[in-house]
């Protein structure tokens, strides 16, 4: 009996959502959904059809998909991801957009440029927990990119040196941490990938950090964390998570535990350099409050701000020194 994309989408869609049989056939057939949509009555080979019957089967026990095809799209990027790392997900592109924003109007560099118009010295990036690496590897491939495109109009020779765009230098030593070995593994893919370069240390938290480098050097400092958030309840109450790393979800004192572990490594760091410091922490809505609390109990200088996620939901804690 043949078998088109057609009819296996139509069948395999009784089952599971659409978008997830589209995504999981393209994957089975090499192509892309444009693809799948242009050609419905393509016929699928025999084994073809085994590997999608057994993906769908997969994903009918709340698998997700990105750990079936292997990758997940993040803040316009192909990730390889696996069991081993939570997949990513929209509301922590946040971060990223921050990040670049903060890099954008800051003026660490000795002639007082900012970060597009001019040379940013001594910058270093720390992602903690960093997963696949989705969130560094973004950042430092938008600056690549912005860094290139700045590049290609200093070719413009007729021009006079003083009327060229400056060259966007990216400035940025990054530094990604991960208690997981096996998570670091895949995001050291995840940087081969993009042509990114950032030194993993494996370790909880900043103790890495802390322990064994001199952070004297760097006139401004940038720390990112999306920790485990969320409480046993929730991680138990959502079959859509069940088959992500617990380790990755959840954590103690109602999800905060982590971030109020970071919070006093941050006490204890700030006691040892001379720069400026910005964090950047992905929480659960209802954290707000609690958070902030655990802010100033231990870093009662701080300034805090808080970004609204795509839904409009409280999703990003700013702190600022």
């Amino acid at each position: 009996m043949k078998h088109t994309i057609k009819q296996l989408i139509s069948t395999s869609s009784q089952r599971i959502n659409q978008l997830d049989s589209e995504i999981i056939l393209a994957h089975v057939l090499r192509k892309t959904r444009e693809f799948l949509f242009a050609n419905p009555e393509f016929e699928i080979t025999f084994w073809q059809k085994i590997k999608f019957d057994n993906l769908v089967k997969q994903r009918q026990k709340n698998i997700p998909v990105a750990y079936l095809i292997g990758h997940k799209e993040f803040f316009g990027l192909d990730f390889f991801v696996n069991k081993n790392v939570l997949v990513p997900r929209p509301d922590t592109e946040i971060i990223v957009e921050q990040v670049l924003k903060e890099i954008q109007n800051s003026k660490v560099s000795a002639k007082g440029g900012s970060a597009f118009g001019g040379k940013i010295q001594n910058l270093l990036l720390i992602d903690v927990g960093t997963g696949s690496g989705c969130i560094p590897i973004s950042i430092l491939d938008s600056l690549k990119k912005r860094n290139d495109e700045m590049s290609g109009a200093n070719f413009v020779t007729s021009v006079p040196d003083k009327f060229r765009p400056a060259q966007f230098v990216t400035p940025i030593q990054t530094i990604a941490i991960d208690i997981s070995k096996k998570a670091l593994c895949v995001a050291k893919k995840n940087v081969k990938k993009h042509n990114v370069e950032i030194e993993f240390l494996h370790g909880n938290l900043l103790k890495p950090i802390i322990k064994n480098l001199n952070l004297n050097q760097f006139k401004s400092m940038l720390i990112t964390a999306n920790l485990p958030y969320l409480t046993e309840k929730q991680f138990q109450d959502e079959p859509s998570i069940q088959h992500e790393p617990k380790l990755a979800l959840v954590a103690d004192n109602e999800g905060l535990a982590l971030y109020e572990e970071l919070l006093q490594q941050i006490k204890q760091l700030l006691s040892s350099i001379d720069c400026s410091l910005s964090t950047m922490f992905e929480i659960d809505p209802t954290q707000t409050d609690k958070i902030k609390i655990l802010i100033k109990k231990y870093l009662p200088e701080a300034n805090i701000e808080i970004k609204k996620d795509l839904a409009g939901l409280d999703r990003l804690v700013i702190i600022k020194f």
